[in-house]
């Protein structure tokens, strides 16, 4: 059994996988990794000290002495110019190597695991586009080919922060990625990470304690189910959005609906897959095939 982990832009998700690709035990920390960071500036002290609260209380659920741990980092950190001395202190305190992975790296493991959950649930895999918005950062990829762009969720609200002026920007700031995929003759859009998933839940009537990827895993979402949570977000209270999308989620939630709406504009009347497996599943299903070294320095 291996356990990975994946410390993103916003989350910290874990989980212990059989060798059948059957995960045993997961866990998810909302830590922010990229809040209040700019390119070349160091992590936010907070952000470190969430990042670091959240690995001590994960002992208390994986035992990272027992099984082989694959970890790796991603947008954030290649921004920050501090990780490598945070990875040190991270390693000294609780043994794990982190891998801070390039962005086609991470479009690579994020395909490897979408593809093994379609093969689970009887979907095609062919001629599959799978977009996985982060953080800081958003990947792609298509047949083999895999791109990274620097807009994620935080990433975007950190410059912007003020809804009206985030829809004003959007198109700008997806222009690139929304041009490459314009160009893709794909037979099924996948989406995976936070934002996707949180819709797929809220539209099942899930909140954010009650969550459960294998309920989501298979759903379809589209421009309606955007509009609808992104109005609801946007008038509820902090309490309330709190409980439905996580402690102070909601902002990030609704940053990331407007990045979708940008991104997926030519495509406003389709269905999007939902998957909840991603990186942190990657990493896993690559180290048990073998692959993972060959990727993570890619």
């Amino acid at each position: 059994m291996v356990i990975g982990i994946d410390l993103g832009s916003n989350t910290l998700r874990i989980a212990l996988m059989d060798k059948n690709y059957k995960i045993l035990l997961s866990k998810e920390f909302i830590v922010g990794s990229a809040r209040n960071l700019k390119q070349g500036s160091k992590l936010d002290l907070f952000a470190k000290k969430r990042i670091l609260k959240a690995l001590k209380a994960s002992t208390k659920i994986f035992d990272y002495s027992k099984f082989e741990v694959v970890a790796v980092a991603t947008e954030a950190f290649r921004m920050a110019s501090d990780s490598d001395l945070f990875f040190n202190a991270i390693y000294s305190k609780f043994g794990i190597k982190f891998y801070i992975i390039s962005g086609i790296s991470e479009a690579k493991f994020v395909e490897i695991a979408i593809k093994n959950r379609l093969k689970i649930l009887g979907f095609s895999t062919s001629n599959l586009l799978c977009i996985d918005l982060g953080g800081a950062s958003t990947e792609i990829s298509f047949n083999y080919n895999y791109k990274s762009f620097k807009f994620g969720i935080i990433r975007f609200f950190n410059e912007y922060k003020d809804i009206s002026l985030m829809q004003k920007q959007a198109n700008f700031v997806t222009k690139n990625a929304r041009k490459f995929i314009n160009n893709l003759s794909f037979s099924n859009l996948v989406l995976t990470s936070g934002v996707p998933t949180t819709i797929a839940a809220l539209k099942m009537g899930l909140n954010y304690n009650e969550y459960n990827s294998n309920l989501v895993n298979g759903n379809f979402i589209n421009f309606i189910d955007f509009d609808n949570i992104m109005k609801l977000l946007i008038n509820l209270d902090d309490q309330k959005s709190d409980e439905l999308v996580g402690k102070n989620r909601s902002f990030l939630v609704i940053s990331g609906i407007i990045l979708l709406k940008s991104l997926l504009k030519n495509f406003e009347n389709s269905d999007f897959l939902v998957i909840d497996d991603g990186l942190r599943e990657g990493i896993i299903i690559a180290k048990f095939e073998g692959i993972f070294d060959k990727i993570v320095n890619f």
